[in-house]
């Protein structure tokens, strides 16, 4: 039977515990008997879900350690390369384990931030030369490891392995906005939990400060209140934590005039349990980039706020680059100019989306094929 390690993200949160369920459909499909190990913060809900996943999360490092060297494979997905020490470390770590033991290692789907001090440029370009191959999964990461020395053929720019994630059943997805009050047509809404006190190396590489921030919250808390005169508003959260959500819908609800227009899921629920959501609703306001990749899968019109330059990226390959906005210079008036547009040509979007949510889906399973040499 054949072992393999997973690292790289969490499943703490909606839009990385789906990259992780991708790794492990792409690696049930091509490598049935496989047993598969997550490095991972675990989340109660996918051991309910998949109670044959082992999860082991980092701090229990020498469990990790030993199921690492247990294994056959080490694959490597998320966005795991970022500026901090104690990060680098864990990278370098689990990478020169592997390959002191002769373990071969796939770094697989991720994306990665640009990269701006020395030492990090130093560091992950000696780690990542590392491993046998990377796949990135969009063209920022691409250009960010070319900025540190890392090219093809060592690098391959392709599609997002979670767009081969399946969505739950109407029926499940129907009881689930009952249990939660929710009668469609509604509009759902993702947010980004941006505060002044968010990591120094957010705020490097996507240049937060606190003044945008403000000025970010308001026009966004103002462009929902215009959103909820059309209709109920969901919030999903999407977040680590639902205390993070809930910070950011009290916010919102402080700057609408009718506040109980609202709505914050009770929980965090699960990826293939989201995308059942959007799916049911008209359109969606998105501040979280999986939120508007899921869109591509679920062919739910969508409008965005792009905080970092991925959400750009991914709103153009959907065709909806007239529908996103720089989280730096929202304008409220262009913004509910766009919802409106949006709404108006919901059916003609929604047709698009299921043409390229096709082409995309045939596109990661094509990317997968490197994936499955490693499996053989």
């Amino acid at each position: 039977m054949k072992k393999i390690t997973v690292w790289g993200t969490s499943f703490k949160k909606v839009a990385d515990e789906a990259q992780l369920l991708s790794h492990y459909k792409i690696i049930k499909t091509f490598c049935p008997e496989a047993q598969v190990t997550f490095i991972s913060q675990p989340h109660h809900e996918i051991r309910n879900r998949f109670p044959e996943i082992h999860i082991v999360p980092f701090a229990q490092l020498g469990q990790a350690i030993t199921k690492l060297l247990q294994s056959q494979l080490l694959v490597i997905g998320g966005g795991p390369f970022y500026e901090e020490i104690l990060q680098m470390l864990k990278c370098a770590l689990l990478i020169l384990t592997a390959r002191l033991f002769r373990i071969p290692v796939l770094v697989y789907g991720v994306t990665v931030f640009p990269i701006k001090l020395w030492w990090a440029k130093l560091g992950y370009r000696w780690i990542l030369n590392q491993a046998d191959a990377i796949h990135v999964r969009d063209q920022v990461a691409a250009k960010s490891l070319s900025d540190i020395g890392l090219n093809p053929p060592k690098v391959h720019a392709g599609g997002d392995p979670r767009l081969i994630l399946d969505l739950d059943a109407d029926d499940h997805i129907q009881s689930i906005l009952a249990s939660e009050g929710i009668h469609p047509p509604f509009i759902a809404l993702t947010t980004r939990h941006i505060h002044k006190d968010v990591p120094a190396w957010v705020k490097r590489a996507h240049g937060f400060d606190e003044a945008s921030i403000e000025k970010s919250n308001r026009v966004m808390a103002r462009v929902v209140d215009s959103l909820s005169e059309l209709g109920q508003v969901v919030l999903i959260p999407m977040h680590p934590d639902l205390d993070e959500d809930s910070e950011t819908a009290h916010y919102i609800r402080q700057q609408m005039r009718a506040p109980e227009k609202l709505k914050i899921l009770s929980r965090r629920y699960l990826s293939s349990e989201v995308l059942g959501i959007l799916r049911a609703a008209d359109m969606l306001f998105a501040g979280r980039l999986g939120s508007a990749l899921f869109c591509s899968m679920t062919r739910t019109p969508v409008m965005a706020i792009a905080y970092e330059e991925r959400m750009n990226e991914v709103m153009n390959e959907l065709g909806l680059g007239d529908y996103v906005s720089d989280w730096r210079r929202l304008d409220y008036e262009k913004m509910i100019s766009q919802s409106k547009r949006l709404r108006a040509s919901r059916a003609e979007v929604s047709k698009s989306l299921m043409a390229k949510s096709d082409d995309l889906r045939r596109q990661a399973w094509q990317d997968a094929e490197l994936y499955k040499k490693f499996l053989a």
